[in-house]
């Protein structure tokens, strides 16, 4: 894991002690697991203002209160699954028959209130886990020298004829020679997935898979192969039972 990284962490709760329980839990547990990541935390009373400041800030990691008044926990993770689903989501919950109800907002822990310091730990171990491969990172030669391109900077890799162009979750593109094949070797293990001859997908930023297209979360649609389709199709719910931890 690379020194210095940092995550933008949002917390959503409608009660401030219990805000700053789970944000000094959440540095306890970091501590625990010896891990350099830092987490930046950006912290919410209510439902509403939280959904407001998400589509203005990508958050990689949420903690939310699932009974809050207004906008509640539910109803705030079935926007996010819509518009970020690739945003790591935990529910925190006083009560524990909740647990129940979570499973279909694809949340990737539960953390009762009641063993708070417990389901944080496990939480956080799974987000490491899930995500390890998106703080991987990947070298590209760069006239005479080398630059590192973090692998979940990659939205997809595009091949025409021996040109190869990194296209980058903030809309740059970075050029290279070679063949998919190749890069597609370089990337096993990074959740990469082919969907035609001239496409290599990053599977975090996948949002549905059509009859013909694939969709990503920032709005383009990529051609995918028609032998394809059953494939792809497995391969992403492979993907999605891996990333939310059942």
């Amino acid at each position: 894991m690379a020194g210095g990284e940092e995550i933008l962490v949002g917390i959503c709760d409608d009660n401030n002690d219990d805000l700053d329980r789970i944000e000094e839990t959440l540095q306890k547990g970091l501590v625990s697991l010896g891990s350099s990541v830092r987490m930046r935390c950006a912290r919410f009373l209510d439902g509403e203002t939280f959904y407001a400041a998400s589509r203005e800030q990508d958050f990689q990691l949420l903690f939310l209160d699932i009974e809050m008044p207004g906008l509640d926990g539910f109803a705030l993770a079935e926007r996010l699954c819509l518009d970020r689903p690739q945003t790591r989501l935990v529910f925190v919950s006083r009560h524990e028959s909740l647990v129940y109800d979570a499973p279909e907002y694809m949340p990737l822990w539960f953390v009762r209130k009641s063993s708070l310091e417990r389901d944080m730990y496990k939480a956080l171990k799974q987000y490491f886990r899930v995500t390890a491969s998106t703080r991987v990172t990947y070298r590209l030669k760069d006239g005479f020298s080398f630059r590192d391109v973090p692998v979940r900077d990659i939205l997809y890799v595009e091949c025409s004829g021996h040109r190869i162009t990194i296209c980058r979750t903030d809309g740059s593109r970075l050029e290279k020679y070679g063949s998919l094949k190749a890069m597609e070797g370089e990337l096993a293990g990074c959740h990469f997935l082919r969907i035609h001859k001239n496409y290599l997908v990053n599977q975090e930023y996948i949002k549905e898979v059509g009859k013909r297209e694939v969709y990503l979360t920032d709005g383009k649609a990529l051609e995918m192969g028609r032998d394809r389709r059953a494939a792809v199709r497995d391969a992403m719910i492979q993907y999605e039972k891996g990333s939310y931890g059942y």
